[in-house]
């Protein structure tokens, strides 16, 4: 299917598909100054920058440039930034892991913090603007967007992914039976196997679309899936304004059959939505809206993406008083996470007690996060 359109865009990224591939099945070490050295390690420090700034480039919806602007953003921060000067973090077990691969270690403190994060904002808290799969095949693998499989063949294989889902968890469960040796024993090789899978499946992006592995074989992808449909997240439907036109599934990189579900179900609440907002802003009707937990705790003087960012912050500074027991900062992160829930700045109100004329912030700005 790929090969009828090939691109210049699509022939450097399959070029750069199999480098980032080449990096953990086939690492090239060189010898420099009498050191071997990885010459294809963490490709990915610099072709996310790269396609990232092609993607803002050949962007042309608002919409998701601004979505690519956020992962961009965030891929500096959570994968580059914090990893620097936070390098280790603990495990349920007792142990430590490297930062960079904790966030999706289950039994992980940042992957606790991130189960939080989904079960308020839903999926796209990670597969949609978070996650370093989403960022590699967000920029790097994206020319191959039109190569996606749909239709209902295809989306009955996303039942493949609970099988490692189920994995993952035993693991958890080992850790909590035997935490001395469930990481040699069941941890080590389950997290070879599954990085391995999740490596070679950048070879089929050309053939299958670039979220394929979200689809079909992510453990985390299946996990947050589960918390889409217990959190507060879902897209309601008016289905009294849908043509069934099919523009929203053709936009779908998950493959959903959305138009079914506006009809039979009058909102999109599955495992698979990513949160991406392809569907939500290339409605032509506007049937489609998000809601997530904001819509349910209604805020006072806080819009939708301000508190998505109290929200994030929040989590992410309240690790400090795990990280570094006493520090103030976590503990301002934990009031900082509750502002975000409430939707109340009590600094704001402060403000415009003592000045009168403090205006607070616009509630009506469009919900971009």
């Amino acid at each position: 299917m790929a090969a009828k359109n090939l691109t210049p865009a699509k022939i450097i990224s399959g070029l750069c598909l199999v480098w980032l591939t080449s990096s953990f099945v086939y690492p090239i070490m060189v010898d420099v100054g009498g050191k071997a050295v990885q010459i294809n390690a963490y490709p990915e420090l610099y072709l996310i920058p790269l396609f990232g700034i092609w993607r803002l480039r050949t962007e042309k919806d608002p919409y998701q440039k601004r979505r690519v602007k956020w992962m961009i953003g965030l891929f500096f921060l959570y994968w580059v930034m914090i990893p620097i000067y936070f390098p280790r973090v603990p495990l349920l077990d007792g142990t430590t892991a490297k930062t960079v691969d904790a966030i999706h270690m289950v039994g992980a403190l940042p992957f606790f913090l991130l189960m939080a994060a989904v079960v308020l904002l839903g999926k796209k808290a990670d597969c949609g603007y978070n996650c370093p799969c989403v960022f590699d095949r967000e920029t790097i693998g994206f020319a191959w967007r039109d190569a996606t499989l749909k239709g209902d063949f295809w989306w009955k294989f996303r039942h493949i992914k609970w099988i490692s889902m189920a994995v993952v968890w035993g693991y958890f469960i080992c850790m909590l039976i035997d935490p001395a040796n469930a990481y040699k024993t069941f941890g080590e090789p389950m997290y070879y196997y599954i990085s391995f899978a999740y490596y070679i499946s950048y070879l089929i992006i050309p053939f299958t679309g670039h979220r394929s592995f979200c689809r079909w074989g992510c453990p985390w992808s299946a996990t947050w899936g589960l918390l889409n449909k217990v959190g507060f997240y879902k897209i309601k439907a008016d289905a009294e304004k849908c043509s069934n036109c099919g523009l929203c599934e053709r936009e779908c990189d998950m493959g959903v059959p959305l138009r079914r579900l506006i009809q039979e179900k009058g909102q999109i609440r599955t495992t698979e939505c990513m949160g991406c907002g392809r569907c939500v802003v290339k409605c032509p009707k506007g049937v489609l809206t998000f809601q997530d937990f904001r819509d349910i705790i209604k805020g006072y003087n806080l819009n939708h993406t301000e508190r998505a960012i109290r929200i994030a912050g929040g989590l992410t500074l309240s690790a400090l008083i795990f990280l570094k027991p006493g520090t103030l900062w976590g503990w301002l992160g934990v009031a900082f996470l509750l502002t975000g829930i409430f939707g109340i700045c009590p600094t704001y109100m402060l403000l415009k007690a003592i000045f009168g004329r403090f205006k607070s912030p616009d509630r009506n700005i469009p919900k971009g996060m």
